[in-house]
């Protein structure tokens, strides 16, 4: 097991609300076949397992497939007295392969956390890194499974609280990992219009402008 795999498998044991769905036993879940047939950048992962039914039965053996992939953060860099944010916009494989005609995605800073690094720690490198920000003033947004019916993934979302004047656009990125990142600046309003219009295609920065939206009158108070 890679390093990175029992950081995030401990975090994921923690204890998680449990108010509505099933309250999970460890024997609610049988895996009677493992195997990983692909790794790589990500691993592909097999198993056959029962899981418990909700009449309490447990069910017939079922073949899954997971892609497996260490945790990751994004963070979006708001500027409460400008009222404006900062997107990064850069090439991404997941698209062009999809066969979308626009792989470029405007998105907020992300980055996956390396082995021993906590949450916070990697957004402050990453924002470094992909937009030369430094960072003090973080809001956690949420912690969630981005497609829990097909990926291991699990993403810590935040706003940063930061001053963004003009000269925060530009370019930037690491050429040892191959980034050509450019960054935009843009005003609320702007970054509002591009969710609605389809322009920002990606869940993580649809789900934090949503959030800032609901959040931005305390922010700007």
């Amino acid at each position: 097991m890679r390093s990175d795999d029992t950081a995030h498998r401990i975090r994921a044991a923690a204890t998680t609300p449990a108010e509505v769905r099933r309250r999970a036993l460890p024997q609610d879940v049988t895996v009677e076949r493992r195997s990983e047939p692909y790794s790589q950048f990500f691993a592909l992962e097999e198993q056959d397992l029962r899981f418990r039914r909700f009449d309490g039965a447990m069910s017939a053996p079922v073949h899954r497939a997971a892609f497996v992939s260490g945790d990751a953060v994004t963070v979006l860099p708001y500027d409460a007295a400008r009222d404006r944010v900062l997107l990064v916009e850069q090439f991404r494989f997941g698209p062009h392969v999809h066969g979308d005609a626009n792989p470029w995605q405007l998105e907020a800073i992300a980055g996956r956390i390396d082995a021993g690094e906590t949450p916070e720690a990697a957004v402050l490198r990453e924002a470094q890194e992909e937009a030369g920000l430094l960072l003090d003033r973080l809001l956690p947004i949420a912690g969630y499974y981005p497609s829990p019916g097909a990926m291991t993934e699990y993403l810590w979302s935040y706003l940063a609280l930061v001053d963004l004047p003009d000269s925060a656009a530009g370019h930037f990125g690491l050429a040892t990992e191959a980034e050509d990142i450019r960054a935009h600046l843009l005003s609320f309003d702007r970054l509002m219009a591009l969710c609605t219009s389809g322009e920002i295609a990606n869940a993580p920065l649809l789900l934090s402008a949503l959030w800032l939206a609901r959040e931005r009158p305390g922010l700007r108070g």
